[in-house]
C-alpha cells in the first residue's frame, strides 16, 4: 500500500539494513540494534526540538508552553532553524502538554485565505488538521484533550483527542503579495492556545544531548514513558527492552558495558547515514526525472524506517500528507547528474503552471555542512511561483525557469531567473499545495531540469 505515496517500506528497510527486532536474543544483531534505534529516534529529536523552543531563550524558535511564536518574515538564507524551509507561508509554532489538562485551539476566520495547521504528536506522526482544504476558514474552537483524560471537557465546536500528551502545532498562513503583509498578520494573530488551567504540566526531567548516545537513550524513554506508543506498538516495543529502549524501567546505564559500547559504536553512523538519506549523491534513492517525490501518507503508519528519516532531515513534523501537498525534490539533471557546482539549468513547464488548487512554488537550497538553506543572491529571489510578479511566459503559455549563479543576459530570462549557488550543490524543492486529482498519481512527474551548455 505504501507504493502509492511513492516511497515504499522495503525502499527505506533495504537503506538502513533493517529486520524486525527478535524475542529479546541474548546477543542481538546489528540489524536488531538498528531496528530498535529507526523506531525510536524520533522521538528523541521531537524531544529536542521541544527543549530548543521551550529552554533556550536564544533559540531561534523560542516560545513558552501552551503559546503560539508567530514567525513576522518570510524565510531567507539566515534562517536556519529548519533544513528547507518555506518561502511561500508564514509559519507559526506551538508546544503544547495536555497530559493534565485540556487546551483549547481558536481558529479564525480567514475569509479563504489559505491555511493548514497540523497537530503532531511526540512519536512525529500527524493526527488531525486543519485548514482550507480539510476543515475550511470559518471561525471556530476546537478542545484538543490528552489520550488519557477523562475530566471535564470544556465548551467547543469540536473536541480532539490527542496521541500523545507532549504535542507539536505547525501552522501555515499563506501570503498572497508583498502589500499582503500586514493583513497575513492580522490572521496570524486570531489564532490561539488556551490551557484549561488545573496544575501545572510537569515537563521532562531529562534535558536532550546531541552526540551523546546515553543521554539520547534517556531522553528517548523518558519520552516514551511520558508518551506510550499505540497499543499495536507495545509488543514490538518490549522487544527492544533488552537493548535497552521501552520506556519506563529502561535505561543505557543499565546496559552491559559491551551492549553500551555497541551502541556507541552504531549510532553515529546510523544517524550520518539517516541525515544523507535524501542527498542527491545518494544514488540508492529513487528518483523520477531526476526530483525525488515525496507523496506523504497522513502518518508513517509504521514506517518506521521512512518516520527516522524524515525526522533526521527536517526535523521529522513539517511534511504534509499528499492530500494538503506534493514534494518534489530535484537533486539531479536530465543527465543525472547532480546539480551545482556553478553549472546552469533550464526547468520547462509545458503548461506553465503547476497542477495546484492552492499555490505552487520552487524554492532552491544548497547544501552546507550544517543543512540545507537558501541561496543569497542580489535580487533577494529564493523561490519562483504562482504569486512571482514579472514572469514572462512563452508563446504557447509554457514558463521557462533559468536556474544560474549570474543574472542572465536576456531581460525575459532575468524575469525568470532562480539564483544558484557558484560552488555548492543545491537541490529544487517543488511544492504543489492542495494538488490536482493528476499529481497524486505515481505516473505524474515533474519535466527534467535540462542542462544548459556555455
Amino acid at each position: 500500500m505504501m507504493k502509492k505515496f511513492g516511497l515504499c517500506v522495503s525502499f527505506w528497510a533495504l537503506l538502513f539494513g533493517i529486520s524486525p527486532a527478535s524475542a529479546q536474543a541474548p546477543s542481538p544483531s546489528d540489524a536488531e540494534l538498528r531496528s530498535a534505534f529507526i523506531y525510536a529516534y524520533p522521538y528523541f529529536e521531537f524531544m529536542w526540538l521541544r527543549d530548543q523552543a521551550l529552554n533556550h531563550a536564544d533559540s531561534l524558535t523560542s516560545t513558552s508552553l501552551n503559546k503560539f511564536r508567530h514567525q513576522r518574515h518570510l524565510a531567507t538564507p539566515v534562517d536556519r532553524w529548519a533544513n528547507g524551509p518555506i518561502n511561500d507561508t508564514f509559519y507559526s509554532t506551538a508546544w503544547l502538554d495536555v497530559g493534565k489538562a485540556p487546551v483549547v485551539l481558536s481558529l479564525p476566520d480567514t475569509a479563504d485565505r489559505y491555511y493548514v495547521l497540523v497537530l503532531i504528536g511526540a512519536d512525529t506522526n500527524s493526527f488531525a488538521y486543519f485548514g482550507r482544504r480539510s476543515s475550511g476558514t470559518k471561525a471556530r474552537k476546537v478542545a484538543i484533550i490528552g489520550p488519557a483524560w477523562q475530566g471535564e471537557i470544556p465548551p467547543a465546536d469540536e473536541v480532539v483527542r490527542a496521541s500523545s500528551r507532549d504535542l507539536y502545532v505547525n501552522l501555515r498562513v499563506l501570503l498572497r503579495d508583498p502589500a499582503d503583509l500586514l493583513n497575513a498578520h492580522q490572521v496570524q494573530n486570531g489564532f490561539g492556545l488556551v490551557p484549561v488551567a488545573i496544575e501545572a504540566p510537569d515537563g521532562p526531567r531529562q534535558p536532550p544531548l546531541k552526540g551523546d548516545v546515553g543521554r539520547m537513550f534517556d531522553v528517548i524513554n523518558e519520552a516514551l514513558m511520558r508518551n506510550p506508543p499505540p497499543a499495536g506498538e507495545t509488543a514490538m516495543l518490549q522487544g527492544f527492552k533488552a537493548f535497552g529502549i521501552c520506556g519506563a524501567g529502561c535505561s543505557f546505564g543499565a546496559l552491559a558495558p559491551d551492549l553500551q559500547q555497541r551502541w556507541r559504536e552504531l549510532v553515529p553512523p546510523l544517524l550520518s547515514r539517516l541525515k544523507t538519506a535524501l542527498d542527491g549523491a545518494r544514488r540508492d534513492v529513487t528518483r523520477v526525472n531526476g526530483w525525488i517525490p515525496f507523496r506523504l501518507p497522513r502518518n508513517f503508519a509504521g514506517n518506521f524506517p521512512m518516520r527516522a528519516g524524515s525526522a533526521a532531515n527536517s526535523g521529522g513534523i513539517f511534511g504534509l500528507e499528499a492530500a494538503e501537498a506534493v514534494y518534489f525534490m530535484g537533486v539531479t539533471d536530465g543527465n543525472d547528474e547532480i546539480l551545482g557546482q556553478g553549472r546552469s539549468y533550464r526547468l520547462h513547464l509545458p503548461a506553465g503552471e503547476l497542477p495546484a488548487d492552492a499555490f505552487w512554488s520552487l524554492s532552491l537550497y544548497e547544501f552546507l555542512p550544517d543543512g540545507q538553506y537558501m541561496v543569497a543572491n542580489k535580487i533577494n529571489r529564493y523561490s519562483i511561483g504562482d504569486r512571482t510578479e514579472g514572469l514572462v511566459r512563452n508563446g504557447d503559455g509554457s514558463l521557462d525557469i533559468w536556474i544560474q549563479p549570474a543574472p542572465p543576459s536576456d531581460s525575459a530570462k532575468l524575469a525568470n531567473w532562480l539564483p544558484s549557488p557558484l560552488a555548492h550543490k543545491f537541490y529544487i524543492n517543488a511544492r504543489i499545495y492542495q494538488p490536482r486529482a493528476e499529481v497524486l498519481k505515481p505516473e505524474w512527474a515533474m519535466p527534467k531540469v535540462e542542462r544548459q551548455l556555455p
